[in-house]
């Protein structure tokens, strides 16, 4: 069995919608004792609404999102709390917000006055020791929507999703806050074969700034 870890950890796990993230963090949890801060859908009441009429609700449901995720954040991080994050807050400016703007979803003066608040929201806030980028093809992203079955999420487009998967890939090559790895979710079954999760977690362990501690 591979180490775990000592000292303040901030692990973050970045993903498509439907790549996975929230299962692997649940198992990332599990396996290295550590706390976790989940995307909370259910919290976020524009959110039925927004994948019926992107362009109503746009501005409303990434500003709820984001406001959430950063108090949340900063919160567990200042009272040196160990954490697993299920999205970033960055995630959501750069690769949500922004592709809402890009496409047309959410008009130039909503899309400024967003960063600004974005901008101000950011400051101060530690980024992740580790962001672990989950990438899956936009079509097995659907795959996993449809298994899931969530009623809200049937609205969502392809090209939504196509979409989201091309910025991801952008935003992580650019990816400058830290220490950064990709995880090809179609090449390690993670999800249901214990031997890849204990390699992935191996390789997080050995990614992460603090000592390995082995046990088992």
């Amino acid at each position: 069995m591979v180490g775990s870890v000592t000292g303040r950890v901030f692990l973050a796990v970045a993903g498509n919608i439907g790549s996975g993230k929230t299962t692997l963090t649940r198992r990332l949890e599990e396996r290295l004792g550590l706390g976790a801060l989940y995307e909370d859908t259910a919290d976020n009441p524009y959110l039925p609404d927004f994948y019926q009429d992107m362009r109503r609700w746009a501005m409303a449901v990434q500003l709820r999102f984001l406001a959430t995720r950063v108090t949340q954040t900063k919160q567990l991080l200042m009272g040196g709390v160990s954490v697993i994050q299920d999205r970033t807050c960055y995630e959501d400016a750069e690769i949500f917000a922004a592709n809402l703007a890009s496409r047309g979803d959410m008009d130039a003066r909503d899309w400024k006055t967003y960063s600004l608040i974005a901008t101000q929201l950011f400051e101060g806030m530690p980024p992740p020791d580790l962001l672990v980028y989950l990438r899956r093809s936009p079509t097995s992203c659907r795959t996993q929507i449809v298994n899931r079955d969530r009623a809200y999420e049937r609205q969502i487009p392809m090209d939504y999703l196509a979409d989201l998967g091309a910025r991801y890939d952008g935003w992580f090559e650019g990816y400058q806050r830290g220490a950064k790895m990709i995880v090809r979710a179609e090449e390690h079954d993670f999800l249901h074969s214990q031997d890849d999760l204990e390699a992935l977690v191996g390789r997080i362990i050995e990614a992460l700034p603090q000592r390995p501690l082995t046990f088992g």
